[in-house]
């Protein structure tokens, strides 16, 4: 089912033939062995065993990510059989948390997850069917609303963004007046002088997002090793261009008021005194 986890086809079948076996992920082993035989307890008292909350599990496999700059957190994981833990425990029988279904084709994605959930209507067991990255951003709102503190966040990236970039753009026309003065006493045209002012505001603008662009492209895959599976490991190409698309419109938009500004210059006004 997860194609980017790698797991020697012996230490598998000795997984299904094992019923107190399991397996872990490479992250986790730290110089234990196959065959150890360790008594893992459970989390807090949430899965009592009879008797105890120690679980004993046989190792008998330990699985790699091939991606390995999301490997520590794909591979922070350990699995054992439902079988053994559905008699063993003391907590719930016959019941499981949740099914992973694989689709043949994603675009089906939201056509399947109806079909499903329609199967529990109205059942004191209703299901509610989402995606891979939808299941993993529930656990992270477990613990804050995270869209809402980044959307918070990049909010206030923006209003700051404008304010320092319109500024340098506004004090940068002021500067150059007699330059913009002479430039048009040399024939250039107001709409000419002020497609230069909106490209320079858009070249100061694109040269803040390359860069930034460029470090997050660097430090992503280590935050990536580190999030435990809650950051991509690269930059997808949609972002790339949405973040092109906002270059442009930032500097447009910080640009425009000078622009205009340096458009409406009148040339006896601007040399005035010099």
């Amino acid at each position: 089912m997860y194609s980017n986890l790698q797991l020697p086809p012996e230490q598998l079948k000795a997984f299904h033939d094992t019923q107190t076996g399991a397996v872990v992920g490479e992250t986790l082993t730290q110089g234990v062995r196959l065959e150890d035989r360790r008594h893992h307890p459970a989390a807090g008292h949430d899965l009592p065993a009879p008797g105890s909350n120690d679980w004993p599990l046989t190792l008998v496999g330990i699985f790699r990510s091939k991606d390995r700059a999301a490997a520590s957190g794909e591979e922070r994981q350990l699995v054992m059989n439902w079988k053994y833990f559905d008699e063993s425990n003391d907590y719930i029988k016959g019941q499981v948390s949740w099914y992973t279904v694989a689709l043949d084709n994603a675009d089906h994605a939201s056509r399947v997850a109806q079909a499903i959930d329609a199967l529990s209507l109205n059942s004191d067991r209703e299901t509610k069917s989402q995606t891979e990255s939808a299941f993993q951003q529930s656990f992270a709102k477990q613990f804050a609303d995270i869209g809402l503190i980044v959307t918070s966040i990049m909010g206030a990236v923006f209003f700051t963004l404008l304010l320092l970039t319109g500024n340098t753009m506004a004090q940068a026309v002021r500067e150059r007046i007699p330059e913009l003065a002479i430039l048009k006493t040399l024939g250039f045209k107001d709409g000419l002088v002020l497609v230069l002012v909106l490209v320079e505001s858009v070249l100061l603008v694109g040269l803040g997002g390359v860069i930034g662009m460029g470090l997050a492209r660097v430090l992503l895959p280590g935050l990536a090793s580190k999030a435990q599976g809650m950051l991509p490991a690269t930059i997808p190409l949609q972002t790339w261009i949405v973040g092109a698309v906002l270059i442009v419109l930032i500097g447009l938009v910080v640009g425009v008021l000078p622009a205009l500004r340096a458009k409406r210059l009148k040339i006896v006004d601007a040399l005035a005194g010099r």
